[in-house]
Formats: C-alpha cells, structure tokens, sequence
C-alpha cells in the first residue's frame, strides 16, 4: 500500500485527497483510479467503517447488520494490486487552507494535495425542542447511530419518529416489525408529501393504521420529559425512544472557513468545481441544480469529481431518482 505519509512514495505522483467514506467518496476515488492509474489516492474518513450502503440502516434499523455486512466493497478491495486506495478510516478533519494545499486532521496530522475531492457529506437536522439532547433522541446517520437505537430498543415499548418522508417511514416499520408501538409526527399534512402524490400518501397512512401505527399530521414537538413527547397542539405521545428524521444539513463548515463558496451547501459547476482551483465537492454537501439528498445523485456527483479532479472531462446532469418504500405490507415505487 502506499503511504500518504512518505514523501518520497509520492513524489513523482498526484496526490488525490478525497474527504469522507460516503458512496460520493468512493465513487470519486474509482473514478479518479480509472482515469489515473498511478497517483496516489486518499481516503480521509471519520467513520471506522469502510464506506457502507447507508440506506440500508433505517431498512434494517433492529436487525443485527454490521457495517461490514453492507459494506459497498471488501476491505481487502481497496489494497488490490491497481487499485491501491489507501483508507484513513476514524480520521476527523479540522481545516483545508486552499492556498496552501493543506489539510488538517483533529489529531495533527497535515497532509498536501494536489487535487482535492470534499464529499462530507451531511448530518441530521434536529429540530429545536426541549429535552432534544436527551440520551433516548437518535438521528439514524451513520451505523454507530443504529446500534445506539438497538441498544435502547431492547428496554423500550412505545417509540416515535419525527418526520413522516421515506426513512422516517422505513424507521418506524423497523420499530413496529421489532414488537414496539410507534408513532409517527410529521409536519406536513401527509407523509411522504416529496416523493408521491395524495392518493399514495393516504394509501401510506391508511396501511399505517392497519398495521397499529398512529400518525400525526401538521403537528410538531415542543418537549420531551419522562412523561412522553409533547406536542404543539397539546396531545402527549408515550416516548421511551425517539427517531428524528427530518432532513439533513450539509456538512460545509470547513468549506466557508476556508473561503470556498458555500451557500448552505458547497456551491459547485457542472463538473463539480468549487470555487477554489483543484477543489472538487460531490454528495450531500454539494449543490448544483435542484439536489434531493439521494444515493444515485451522490454516486453520480462524485463519479464526475473524480474524472475531472484526474484531468478527465466529465459533466453531471442534475436528476429526479426513483424512489422506493416498502413497508407496512405496501411496495411503492415514485
């Protein structure tokens, strides 16, 4: 494997810096390894895990899947005579200084690149209401926030999710599959109001009902207490476990401080071109066109970052990806 650390290992080679270990992550670094051969490409990433099929977590909330289990490509994959990805897997980024060339890790490390692919992805948003730093509250990202939910199902009965989209869904069917009683919150006046039309989103609701799950609609959460989850218009749900899903923020911050343009989400050209020379930004935290956060338009960005990072020619074509839900004995297709 080479080593990012050895000068004299890369000297007469580019050095690909790619940001994150989400699917926009490793699309970028196959496609910088299909375009160039040679240079030296890394992967910085805060997550112990390989990069994993992350919309396999709220499908799968109570099962017993590693991330091991969903990982997009073997360990061994990354090493394989060719390909020499290497993986700084549990790494967490402090700065980029684009002038400079430089990035900085939590634990002082700093590397120099040559091209530089951010794909940070996003977190969750949280939505401001007492009590939503509790212990019992878990925005399903990454897998540690799953196994955090397994841990506290197994001494929970009544769980509710905020949030009435796709994985909000797909979280509470885990949820009631696991034996819990769940409520959905959402605030809008239907489920899944971005992805389907009215008669779906009431087919949805009904088959939630059928299935014992109760849903709120135009409602929202103002407190949490060992009483239950408080709602705006005064009901109380029984809470022993709380979902939030209910949108994402992009992961951006290190982008503004180092001056690269950012607009809520990393502002990037059809070839994924920041603001600053030889940064690239693909995935979540990465706007060109009209984005809706899903696992296609991530693949297909960071796909386009690493070609044109390694002097390829690619250009990226905002797209609406199907969507899929299964659950509450439904099989919907949008």
């Amino acid at each position: 494997m080479m080593n990012p650390t050895t000068p004299e290992g890369a000297m007469h080679m580019k050095r690909y810096f790619i940001l994150g270990g989400g699917i926009a992550a490793l699309s970028a670094a196959k496609a910088i390894r299909e375009t160039d051969k040679s240079g030296l490409i890394v992967m910085l990433s805060g997550e112990s895990a390989f990069p994993y099929y992350r919309p396999a977590l709220t499908k799968q909330l109570l099962g017993s899947v590693s991330a091991a289990d969903i990982a997009i490509e073997t360990a061994a994959w990354y090493d394989a005579p060719g390909r020499d990805i290497v993986t700084l897997n549990g790494r967490t980024v402090s700065a980029i200084n684009v002038e400079k060339k430089t990035i900085s890790l939590k634990d002082g490390n700093v590397f120099t690149y040559d091209k530089l692919v951010y794909a940070l992805g996003a977190r969750c948003f949280i939505p401001a209401f007492e009590g939503s730093d509790r212990p019992n509250v878990i925005a399903v990202r990454e897998m540690t926030d799953a196994i955090r939910v397994r841990e506290l199902a197994k001494s929970s009965r009544n769980a509710v999710v905020i949030g009435g989209g796709v994985l909000g869904l797909e979280a509470a069917w885990s949820l009631h599959q696991g034996g819990l009683t769940v409520s959905v919150v959402e605030f809008d006046a239907r489920v899944m109001a971005r992805q389907v039309d009215a008669d779906t989103s009431e087919q949805i609701a009904r088959a939630m009902k059928d299935h014992g799950v109760k849903l709120y609609t135009c409602a929202s959460a103002v407190r949490l207490d060992d009483t239950g989850l408080h709602l705006k218009d005064g009901r109380s749900l029984p809470a022993d476990l709380v979902i939030v899903s209910a949108g994402i923020r992009a992961n951006a911050e290190i982008a503004a401080a180092a001056g690269i343009r950012v607009d809520r989400k990393i502002i990037v050209d059809e070839h994924m071109q920041t603001s600053a020379p030889d940064v690239y930004a693909a995935g979540d935290c990465a706007a060109c066109g009209i984005s809706y956060g899903l696992w296609p338009e991530a693949e297909a960005m960071g796909r386009v970052a690493g070609v044109n990072a390694a002097g390829g020619d690619a250009a990226y074509r905002a797209q609406t990806p199907p969507v899929h839900f299964a659950g509450f004995g439904l099989d919907i297709n949008a």
